[in-house]
């Protein structure tokens, strides 16, 4: 593996640079930092009779040696040639080992961008596809999708461990801030380069990576797909070349979300992998590496409530905090848990979707993971044709990853998991308190409330314990609510008979007159 091209200086480092040239007593701008770093870079030139022959006092200095090299030097934002950087550590009298960022050191890796190495649990069988991808069929594109917090960054970042010296330049970028698409590329290039080409544009970029052998990762395309049209049109030719286009580099794309375009590009070297939930074995054993006890049993419980990573870390955090990491406290009290941070973690998600995606899930979540496709059918036929159906859940299955197919039984059931279920159905209460409220305060019905396209409870099912679960779980809370706000069960249910008084008989129909009559009828204790 070559020695990394270019440095830049870590945060010690650039005060140890600070204090250095204050010593010094030279001004930033003076040209003797320039002229000894020329000196040590190559100290068998002439360099003082050259400079006192050249003309109008315009000096030429060593490669890579420039006052903008020196003050980037001094910023230490940016890398600079490595060469130059360890001249200007000698003319400050520094050891640039005491002064460079120590990932840096010996590397032709970046991975500033990318998450620290810990400890990696399970995935041994997506490891060992990825790396077969990259390394035995030459793959120029590979893409990871799944949802948040389910170990995408985790696990391309021991693929990098695993496969760093089969490569002679490795980056990781991060999308998150949704950089202009030249910014991203002047930065590959100049890192692949050495910072010897001063034109970026995508051909370059093609030329570099079949002169080297190169893996770049691309964190976070998510936000790329959701920037402005003309931003993600570059980005995503640039895929579009990155796969058709002969060379000996890959890509890999991390996102939340599938590229669409990713079914377009026409090329046998392109691979994709949604990554799902971590199996019940690997998330016991990420269990006891957070410090978590239990029998097998209570441990299995746990990671089948469970099932994200993330959400798996934080809930173990919280548990040693509480109950010393014994499990069995925390099951017995709580079924499932959903605090404030998860809660933000997932709406981000859920901000995302489409409305048609929004009521979509909220018909799974309302029939408590129990929904086949006809019933799912009969659920959105007068909001959705069958083809539109098919597509959104298609989507939300392959696209965004947050609906499963439970295959253990038949007909097949569309579920989701169950933070993401317990998440989806307080949102549908709150969601309806909302727009109840709004119809209360303005007199006006716009037709395409909740509770006028999705039934609170479900008929054709004929399970008592599933109806249940859904007054339990909505509309009881979302009674509540509405009592809270408005104070009085009088006035409640005036205002709720109001809602389907024959004078707003245009806007609603059957299914809000039964979701009014189930806030009339329930139990009455809600207000007291």
């Amino acid at each position: 593996m070559r020695q990394r091209a270019t440095l830049k200086a870590s945060e010690r480092g650039k005060m140890l640079i600070q204090q250095a040239r204050t010593k010094k007593g030279w001004i930033i701008d003076d040209e003797r930092w320039l002229e000894e770093a020329s000196k040590k870079i190559e100290p068998e030139r002439g360099w003082d009779a050259m400079w006192n022959t050249q003309l109008n006092g315009i000096r030429t200095y060593a490669d890579n040696i420039s006052l903008a090299s020196w003050k980037r030097f001094l910023q230490g934002k940016v890398r600079i040639n490595a060469n130059a950087f360890k001249a200007f550590c000698k003319v400050l009298d520094l050891n640039w080992e005491d002064v460079v960022e120590e990932n840096l050191i010996n590397s032709n890796i970046n991975l500033e961008d990318a998450p620290k190495l810990g400890n990696f649990y399970g995935r041994i069988q997506e490891l060992d596809e990825l790396q077969r991808w990259l390394l035995e069929e030459a793959c120029q594109l590979a893409v990871i999708h799944g949802v948040g917090g389910i170990g995408k960054a985790a696990l391309a970042r021991q693929l990098v461990e695993n496969v760093a010296n089969k490569y002679d330049y490795i980056i990781w970028c991060s999308l998150n801030s949704t950089p202009p698409f030249k910014d991203l590329l002047t930065k590959i290039v100049q890192f692949i380069s050495n910072n010897q080409e001063n034109e970026c544009d995508i051909s370059i970029l093609i030329k570099l990576l079949c002169q080297s052998k190169c893996l770049l990762i691309l964190e976070n395309w998510e936000e790329i797909i959701n920037s402005d049209r003309d931003n993600f049109k570059k980005y995503d030719d640039f895929l579009k070349r990155v796969a058709e286009e002969t060379h000996k580099s890959s890509v890999l794309v991390l996102s939340r979300e599938k590229p669409k375009s990713i079914g377009r590009i026409k090329d046998t070297k392109v691979r994709i992998k949604r990554l799902g939930v971590l199996s019940y074995e690997d998330a016991k054993e990420l269990l006891r590496a957070e410090g978590l006890s239990g029998t097998e049993d209570e441990l299995e419980d746990f990671s089948r409530r469970y099932s994200n990573p993330w959400i798996l870390k934080k809930i173990a955090k919280q548990v040693n905090t509480v109950f010393e990491g014994e499990v069995s406290g925390f099951i017995e009290a709580i079924s499932i848990y959903v605090d404030d941070d998860i809660n933000d973690f997932l709406d981000n998600q859920f901000q995302r979707l489409s409305q048609a995606e929004k009521n979509l899930i909220y018909w799974i979540a309302i029939r408590r993971n129990s929904g086949l496709w006809e019933q799912i059918v009969q659920d959105s036929k007068n909001f959705l044709s069958y083809n539109q159906l098919f597509y959104t859940i298609n989507n939300l299955i392959d696209g965004y990853s947050l609906i499963e197919k439970n295959l253990e039984e038949y007909p097949i059931l569309y579920t989701l998991d169950q933070v993401t279920l317990k998440f989806v159905t307080n949102r549908f209460v709150e969601d309806n308190y909302n727009q109840i409220i709004q119809i209360i305060q303005n007199q006006f019905i716009q037709g395409s409330e909740l509770f006028i396209s999705h039934s609170f409870i479900t008929k054709d099912t004929g399970d008592e314990q599933l109806q249940e679960e859904q007054l339990r779980r909505i509309v009881k809370p979302l009674k509540e609510k509405l009592c809270d706000y408005l104070g009085d069960i009088n006035r409640l249910d005036k205002e709720l008979t109001r809602i389907i008084s024959p004078e707003q008989s245009n806007n609603i129909n059957i299914t809000a007159s039964e979701n009014i009559a189930l806030l009339l009828s329930s139990n009455q204790d809600y207000c007291l």
